[in-house]
Parts: C-alpha cells; structure tokens; sequence
C-alpha cells in the first residue's frame, strides 16, 4: 500500500508540472537592461539569456535601454505588467538614480527584487598612449594638472563617479573632470579612441581589453584583487589603505508581481547563474556571483544607498543645476 501511494503521489506531482509550465511563463521575456550594448550589464545579459530560456521553456529577450543613469529602463519596467514577463536587469544605478533625481519618482521600492546577481569591481583604466602605469603616476597626474584630467564614467553620478570620488576625497580631494556618457561601452570606445585620458568602469566590460593590451590597469576599488585580472592591484594596496568598494547587478520586476513569480523567476536565474558554464564565463570576466534572495538584495541595496548618498550630495552641490 505504501508502495502505491508513492507512485500515486509522484504521479500527481508529475501531472502538476504541466500546469505550472503553462502559468508562467505564458510567452517570451522582456529583459530590459539598463545600459548600452558593450557594458558589464550587456554582457551579463547575453551570457544568462540562452540558459535562463532554456529553463523557463520561453526566450529571454535582451533589450538595451542606456541613458538617464538607468532611469528610462526603470520606468519602462515599472510602467509594465506585473507578471513577470518584463524584467529590469540594473545595478547601483537604481540607487544612485533616485538619489540623483528624486523627482524622477523611480526607487528600488518601485520594483520587487528578484535576485542580486553578481558583484565587480570597478577598475581605473588607461590608454597606453598616456605613459600612466600605475595608481602612483595617476596621482602624480592629477597633481600635475588639476581638474585637467579627462576621466570617462558610464553616466553623471553613477558607480564609477562614486568610487572616484570616495577615493580622491581620501587623496586629498584631489580634482578631474568627468566625462559621462550612455554607459560602460561608449566609454570604454572613446578611451581607446584617446578622446580621454582615463576611465572607472564595472572590471567585466574591459577585462578583455586589459588582455589584449588595449587598456592599462591602473587599480580596482575592492578589497582585495580580482581572481579574473590577480595581477591588478587594489587602491587599498597601493593609494588608500582600507578602500573597498564594489558594485552589484541584479534583477527587478515591476513591484505588484505575484510572490509566486517571483519565487518562479529567482529559481530560474539562480540555477542559471549556478550552472557551471555560465559561473565560468562570469568569473572570467571578473564577476563574483551572489544569487542572494530578495530579501537580502533589499538589504544590500539600503546598504549601498546609504554609502553613496552622501557623495552624490556633494556631486549635487558642485553641479550647476544646484
């Protein structure tokens, strides 16, 4: 009798699954991402799609919406319906956005997290052409030139104008000026078109670069060195003992999702990022993965809130628009 029960119940199980299928995902997904083709956030995408279709049995549209620090993604998604088809694929720029621009009326509380992906560095870059090969002749340049110094950032007020900051402040807050652009891609092309003299920058998006010799590595803002590029040292190595700074990407959904979507949406992209060839192209290009559960990414966003509001008041105060 125990024998039939078991297969009576596995058979139900079985039964079920077709069902759930049908639920969701009903059709293809939308994930939208926050950047322009060439950035970290790009490259996530296009190594998490064809796996992450394959386990929700429905295609991952990848769409690149760049501009506005992420905020014209964000209200696209937030705009969307709640079902779980239209996915943002973000970072610290959520955060910074609504710090930056308020009356955006776009928040990390516009949407329910689903899954914080990955972590990186972010990097300092140069061009060869520059005769710059480490933090201390980047210092030795600012000093030579203050505020002359053209330093390339995916967008006004994001990550890498954060990381800059935070670290020329314990330099003696020392000056350049930014360059910003409709994200990572963008900037790293006009670094290598010499049309900057430096750029911060999420580590994936130029790892390539590095290898190839196009880029100059001059530091990375974590703690401690990137397995993908060990030979690059810190900034806590080298110019600030202690610096250690990192940025996150993560998926959203539009906030009156179903608990269960969710739930369906974080298992997929988890086991994905699980998978061992996708966490082998992340870690190659300098990704840590994370897959942390909703609630823990709505606790590491506050926590990033937290220590970027302040730079980005001061960013405030110097703009013009203050």
């Amino acid at each position: 009798m125990l024998h039939r029960r078991h297969i009576l119940a596995a058979g139900a199980l079985l039964a079920a699954r077709p069902v759930q299928a049908k639920t969701f995902p009903q059709r293809p997904l939308r994930l939208v991402v926050s950047s322009a083709p060439g950035a970290s956030l790009d490259a996530l995408a296009r190594i998490l799609a064809p796996t992450l279709s394959a386990r929700l049995g429905q295609p991952v549209l990848v769409e690149n919406q760049g501009g506005a620090n992420g905020l014209l993604a964000a209200q696209q998604v937030a705009r969307a319906e709640p079902d779980g088809h239209t996915l943002l694929l973000t970072g610290d720029a959520i955060i910074l956005a609504a710090l930056a621009e308020p009356r955006a009326g776009i928040s990390f509380e516009s949407f329910a997290p689903v899954i914080h992906a990955v972590r990186a560095a972010q990097i300092l870059v140069t061009h060869p052409g520059t005769g710059i090969r480490d933090m201390a002749g980047y210092l030795t340049a600012m000093r030579a030139r203050p505020g002359g110094l053209n330093v390339g950032i995916a967008a006004q007020a994001g990550i890498a104008q954060v990381v800059h900051e935070l670290l020329t402040a314990r330099l003696g807050d020392l000056r350049v000026e930014f360059v910003s652009y409709r994200g990572g891609g963008p900037a790293a092309t006009d670094l290598i078109a010499r049309n900057t003299d430096a750029v911060v920058i999420t580590l994936p998006a130029v790892t390539e670069y590095i290898r190839q010799g196009t880029m100059v590595p001059l530091g990375v803002s974590t703690g401690a060195r990137d397995p993908a590029l060990p030979e690059v040292t810190t900034f806590a190595e080298t110019v600030a003992p202690g610096f250690d700074v990192d940025s996150w990407q993560g998926i959203l959904a539009p906030v009156r999702t179903p608990p269960a979507i969710v739930a369906a949406l974080h298992q997929g992209v988890a086991a994905t990022l699980a998978d061992p060839a996708v966490a082998d192209r992340l870690r190659g290009l300098g990704f840590t993965i994370t897959a942390l559960p909703p609630q823990e990414f709505a606790a590491r966003a506050a926590a990033s809130s937290a220590q970027a509001a302040p730079v980005i008041r001061a960013i405030a105060e110097r703009s013009p628009r203050g």
